[in-house]
């Protein structure tokens, strides 16, 4: 089982599919790069800056909730260990927290 199994509870979650998302902001924070340097309008630049901080919120968004699912997956499992289903409950906890 790999170190990323285990921090899931080990329930494999794959995020490979964020991989095209991050390429496609990179390229906005290009064009981001490139509005500045060609002296754009501050408000255009600020309704792209807008769109690029949505699209890391939406990978983010995603990312917690396979994270999540695949945590309460190994709860429901109930092959765990007490300590290691307190831990998972306390890590959604926290992730909640941070998200609300």
């Amino acid at each position: 089982m790999s170190e990323a199994d285990d921090s899931h509870g080990g329930v494999a979650v794959d995020h490979t599919r964020q991989i095209a998302r991050l390429r496609r902001i990179e390229g906005q924070v290009r064009g981001l790069q490139q509005m500045i340097e060609n002296g754009r309008y501050c408000v255009d630049v600020s309704h792209q800056t807008d769109a690029v901080i949505a699209a890391l919120r939406r990978v983010q968004s995603d990312m917690l909730r396979d994270h999540m699912q695949a945590l309460v997956q190994a709860v429901i499992a109930g092959d765990l260990p007490e300590a290691e289903r307190r831990r998972l409950a306390d890590e959604m906890s926290r992730l909640v927290a941070k998200v609300v």
